[in-house]
């Protein structure tokens, strides 16, 4: 207990300076969500990396997904990652030579004010439901250790983000990104060692482990074991979502040129390769030996759905010594996105819709729309259950309302209005299906394949944005 609050003390407070000397480098008006556009390759990269390498994706939920299905998990998380991240570094140089920083602000400028609210208000959703996702994964897996109830963990995260996002703005998260990648590589590869030393153990190789997926049911090996419907539909909730996704862009807009962008964006390719994808696959595969299923059921040791596989490796097989890294690794891993999702809801809200660049004095009000959003995601992560959910549907989201307007920026021939009725209906349209197939009569009535995959409100919200793009289209053409 000791040396889990040493820890988690000692890593809040460099943070809290490196906000500090952050906000000391912060000029006024747009600086604060820019940090000057002037990163480095390395900050590029790094802070892109960081972003990903967090606790409830790479730390968690990959790691989870390969424990369900086996390799067939490349299908769910890394290779449309990856394919995300090529499709970025062939735009980068397009969208780096816009002088709008944000995405709202670059919709603007081409359609109008309109679509560029509905596309902040969406963005900031987005953002919270995955800043409330980080922190609650965080506070689950750090309350033990420092013998605290979950919600009092939430609410001390919470407290010192706040300290050095609303000081130092995008800066700060720059900074601290560079150093959390660090931190979180290290962690993991201390985890992939830890789950090595688990097979080395029971003299097992990780290729003669004969174990199925939990959840499929199927061997690991199996590539295809999510079944095609589940992996045709987190192709099309993923793709298009990730390949416009805002915080990403942000450091791209934030590089000082072009081609430092795309250098940035390699560096971040690399890291995705080990880290979204070799590290998670050995380790979720190394716990279907170590951790099998009892009677279809996920072991106590692991959590209700398997989330809890890095604590299992670390109660099971690390020296003592190693708990304090642990710790420290898993607060970095937490932090690491959860100040992006915060300084991304922040600009959504403040700078595109609240448009407080043009107030009296625009630092202040950054500052308290910065608050406004930790307190927010705060609230939030008091409430969540499923990260399955969380992912999903959030990655619908942007899908469905913010890809197709961004994406439309540099296509001369599209018009506003039938972007604006296709963001509103997507959104609304994803949000609304997702509650309804919560309900057993509708998954009753919906084909076997969409009800199997538990996905399929992503479907019906793309179809709502197609309807919605087609009123616009007839409303555009009746209005000439």
């Amino acid at each position: 207990m000791t040396i889990s609050w040493l820890s988690f003390l000692l890593y809040a407070g460099i943070t809290l300076l490196l906000g500090r000397y952050a906000a000391k480098k912060t000029g006024d008006g747009e600086d604060f969500w820019t940090a000057g556009r002037d990163l480095s390759p390395l900050s590029v990269g790094l802070s892109l990396s960081a972003g990903f390498m967090s606790i409830s994706w790479s730390c968690v939920y990959a790691v989870q997904l390969f424990y369900w299905y086996g390799a067939g998990a490349l299908w769910l998380v890394t290779i449309p990652w990856i394919i995300s991240l090529t499709g970025i570094y062939f735009l980068s140089r397009k969208y780096h030579g816009l002088s709008s920083f944000s995405q709202p602000e670059m919709i603007e400028k081409r359609f109008g004010k309109s679509l560029k609210k509905v596309v902040a208000l969406a963005l900031a959703f987005v953002f919270l439901v995955w800043g409330g996702a980080e922190i609650y994964v965080a506070a689950v897996l750090l309350a033990p250790d420092l013998k605290i109830s979950v919600d009092l963990v939430i609410i001390i995260i919470s407290i010192f983000i706040a300290f050095y996002t609303v000081s130092g703005g995008f800066r700060a998260v720059i900074l601290t990104d560079k150093l959390q990648f660090v931190i979180v590589a290290v962690y993991i590869f201390i985890i992939g060692f830890l789950a090595y030393k688990g097979l080395k153990v029971n003299d097992i190789n990780i290729f003669d482990i004969p174990a199925s997926g939990v959840k499929s049911g199927v061997p690991w090996r199996d590539i295809f074991s999510p079944g095609i419907a589940l992996i045709s539909l987190t192709m099309i909730a993923y793709l298009p979502g990730w390949l416009f996704e805002t915080d990403l862009w942000l450091r791209i807009q934030a590089a000082r040129d072009s081609r430092t962008a795309k250098k940035g964006v390699l560096i971040a390719g690399v890291n995705s390769i080990i880290f979204v994808g070799i590290l998670p696959l050995f380790i979720g595969i190394s716990a279907l030996y170590l951790f099998p299923a009892e009677n279809g059921s996920f072991p106590a040791v692991v959590g209700n759905e398997g989330d809890a596989i890095f604590s299992a490796l670390l109660l099971k097989y690390a020296p003592e010594w190693v708990r304090l890294f642990s710790s420290l690794g898993l607060v970095a891993a937490a932090m690491s996105t959860i100040d992006t999702c915060i300084n991304v809801m922040a600009l959504s809200i403040g700078y595109d819709i609240a448009e407080i660049k043009s107030s009296k004095d625009p630092k202040k009000s950054s500052r308290i729309f910065t608050l406004l959003s930790v307190f927010l995601t705060a609230i939030f992560a008091l409430f969540i259950t499923s990260l399955w959910d969380i992912f999903y549907l959030s990655s619908g989201i942007l899908t469905t309302a913010v890809a197709l307007p961004v994406a439309s920026v540099f296509i001369k021939r599209v018009k506003a209005t039938p972007l604006l009725w296709s963001s509103i209906a997507g959104f609304a349209g994803t949000v609304f299906f997702y509650f309804l197939e919560k309900s057993t009569y509708f998954r009753s009535v919906e084909p076997e394949l969409l009800s199997e995959s538990g996905v399929g409100f992503i479907l019906y919200g793309i179809v709502a944005a197609i309807i919605g793009y087609s009123i616009g289209s007839i409303k555009t053409g009746s209005d000439k």
